[in-house]
């Protein structure tokens, strides 16, 4: 082994060691928990479906398997139609790639939303046709073109809620997708749904609302997931600092190096 080498391996054994550095470890990789083929519920999703008198749910699945595949799923008058499904995590990101024909809301119930935590009708993303926001409507809203496919996503990290529209995971995980609503110090209303996440037609509401009725028509490509409970922060600042001086050392020893050839 070359001087040079056994060298720059102390050092950085020195350096490193002191710091303490670690590498972020690799988040799970993501997956696809609905392919927009065949049904949800064919694929390990629960279906909570309620279909009163005068009222429709309509379902159709698709089997071809060609990646333009989709579900259409539509109710009307005080049905509900909601899916969900335990992801056995408590730091995520769950996601939707999602086409509306129709949708409405009102304040905690959504025709279409996209629940982090099973039925919570405080924080979940609520789709409508020219917007989304968060279920209770407190806070902004986005507006959006919602009647073209479009990948919502919502990440759970650390107690903060964030969404983002057609962002890679990636760049949600390295902080560099930009969210276009956000909720810090979430508290679900039932803690033990965290962990389980929902989509759908979460609403029965009818004329005694004053708002008949909450429901939605949409078309669904894909839901996916991606488990964030083992990923490493980035280095702290003093872990930068180390690298730091990692490299001006290395910088010392060859120019120790150096000077001692010319000797």
């Amino acid at each position: 082994m070359k001087l040079t080498q056994k060298l720059g391996i102390a050092s950085a054994g020195l350096v490193l060691g002191c710091a303490g550095v670690g590498l972020p470890s690799a988040a799970q990789a993501a997956t696809f928990l609905f392919d927009g083929t065949g049904t949800p519920e064919a694929v390990g999703w629960q279906l909570w479906s309620s279909e009163p008198p005068n009222s429709t749910i309509t379902v159709t699945p698709q089997f071809t398997g060609r990646p333009s595949d989709v579900l259409s799923v539509s109710t009307t008058g005080t049905a509900i139609h909601l899916y969900s499904r335990k992801i056995d995590a408590t730091n995520y990101i769950i996601s939707m790639g999602v086409k509306v024909l129709r949708s409405s809301f009102n304040s905690f119930d959504y025709g279409l939303g996209l629940s982090p935590f099973a039925v919570d009708r405080v924080n979940s993303l609520t789709i409508g046709e020219k917007s989304i926001q968060w279920s209770d409507l407190v806070g902004d809203s986005f507006a959006i073109d919602t009647s073209i496919f479009h990948e919502y996503a919502i990440s759970y990290i650390d107690g903060n809620l964030n969404v983002y529209v057609d962002n890679s995971f990636d760049d949600i995980i390295a902080g560099t997708a930009t969210p276009v609503l956000t909720r810090t110090g979430v508290t679900p209303q039932d803690e033990s749904v965290i962990g389980t996440v929902a989509f759908g037609d979460q609403s029965n509401d009818s004329m005694s609302f004053g708002n008949c009725c909450v429901n939605s028509a949409y078309k669904l490509d894909f839901i996916r997931f991606q488990s964030l409970d083992n990923v490493t922060s980035v280095p702290e600042p003093s872990t930068n600092l180390a690298l730091a001086f990692f490299g001006f050392a290395g910088l010392l020893i060859n120019k120790k190096l150096a000077s001692s050839r010319r000797r």
